[in-house]
């Protein structure tokens, strides 16, 4: 039987069989749609990597080239807001480029960090570790609906407020179709270009939030340890050597975590750092087309949905890492306060060594040179408020960006 599409966002019953898997359910359907995540039947995955090969060209080829393009022959048709909500989206494709780039060369990662991590759901025997586990899955879930709706809420607030102005969204280089000429042209082109904008969205979006769904799966499963060791030797009728046999079983299995950790440490230091390069750029765009533009109540939603988008792409992943960093000390606490004090010396010394492990907390890197923090993605997103100050002070949105009585740009 087919499972509700939207069963994944509430948290299932206790009596519900739960799995690591399903906590990453709504980031491969989206995925799949994509063509990041071909079928395992051989005569259907031909099939499917042509539209592959659609996906990735329109996204990464024709979205910045077309964009591009629209500059050189029609940047006369642009208006001051027009060009800088253009322009926001030209530079985050910059970004999206080598970001879907690496994201999606780098996806059987996440099929061996899987792999790895869910023989540890063996590990959920008692109510409050599996409640542990289905409610992570739903949150996790829950933050990729998010997502979606955010990046997708974007494009179409772009694509209404553009076409009942009469114009196109972001007037996309078309040689086909030419938006001017008539109503039923300009809903095509906007269509054609709306279609193309969701698809390299939902590109970022899968390099946005595969941190997210691997680092909450981490959470989850650091907490689910957490639970256990406070547990351990707790139970007066289980003997030394099966205590000891479960101390062995949590440091394991805190191995592959770090394991885990390890695996995707790699594309994410690309992927943030890539990020961070950006998100002040475009960030101070979209500030400077609300503040010094005309705008309709439309278009500043827009703006702002914009914005806000650019925001979750680093954001969620920042605060996660620290968080992760507290789960680390928690955990270290958890195993200094656990009840080994009149353990025997064999069970001493595997704590001793646990403890010097747990206090070596899980951190990543953007570009294995910054640390991936909330402070570090603040700092970046300053760079903002420097492009605001210098178009401000030198004056140049009147300088440069002047409405004529046609709203055109005079230049």
């Amino acid at each position: 039987m087919k499972k509700p599409l939207f069963e994944r966002l509430q948290v299932a019953p206790l009596d519900q069989r739960v799995s690591s898997l399903d906590a990453s359910d709504y980031y491969y359907r989206t995925a799949f749609v994509l063509g990041w995540s071909p079928p395992k039947e051989d005569w259907s995955r031909r099939i499917y990597s042509l539209w592959t090969g659609i996906t990735m060209w329109l996204g990464l080829v024709y979205l910045p080239l077309g964009l591009t393009l629209t500059y050189v022959k029609h940047f006369d048709r642009f208006t001051p807001t027009e060009f800088l909500t253009s322009l926001q989206v030209d530079t985050n494709c910059i970004g999206n480029i080598v970001k879907s780039i690496a994201t999606f060369s780098q996806m059987w990662r996440f099929r061996k960090m899987i792999e790895l991590i869910a023989p540890l759901d063996k590990r959920c025997v008692t109510q409050s570790q599996r409640q542990i586990l289905h409610d992570m899955v739903a949150r996790t879930n829950l933050i990729v609906f998010i997502f979606v709706s955010t990046y997708i809420g974007f494009c179409s607030l772009s694509l209404l407020t553009a076409v009942f102005a009469g114009k196109a969204p972001w007037q996309l280089y078309n040689p086909f179709v030419d938006w001017k000429s008539g109503h039923w042209q300009l809903w095509v082109a906007s269509i054609l270009e709306y279609f193309v904008l969701c698809i390299a969205t939902m590109q970022e979006l899968l390099s946005d939030t595969y941190a997210v769904v691997f680092i909450s799966l981490f959470r989850g499963h650091l907490a689910i340890l957490k639970d256990r060791i406070e547990n351990l030797r707790q139970d007066p009728e289980l003997s030394e050597e099966e205590n000891y046999k479960r101390l062995v079983a949590c440091i394991q299995d805190h191995r592959t975590i770090i394991q885990c950790s390890q695996i995707i440490r790699p594309i994410l230091s690309i992927t943030i750092f890539a990020q961070f390069m950006l998100v002040g750029i475009v960030l101070g765009l979209a500030a400077i087309s609300i503040l010094f533009f005309p705008n309709t109540i439309w278009t500043i939603m827009s703006n702002v949905a914009f914005m806000l988008a650019i925001c979750m792409e680093s954001f969620p992943c920042c605060m996660l890492c620290e968080y992760l960093i507290a789960d680390c000390s928690n955990l270290s606490n958890a195993v200094f306060h656990s009840n080994w004090i009149n353990a025997e010396r064999r069970y001493k010394s595997a704590v001793i060594y646990f403890l010097h492990r747990v206090q070596q907390p899980i951190q990543f890197t953007a570009g294995f040179i910054f640390p991936i923090s909330v402070q570090s993605n603040v700092a970046v997103a300053k760079f903002a408020f420097s492009i605001i100050t210098i178009v401000n002070q030198m004056n140049l949105g009147e300088k440069f960006f002047n409405n004529g009585p046609n709203g055109e740009l005079d230049l």
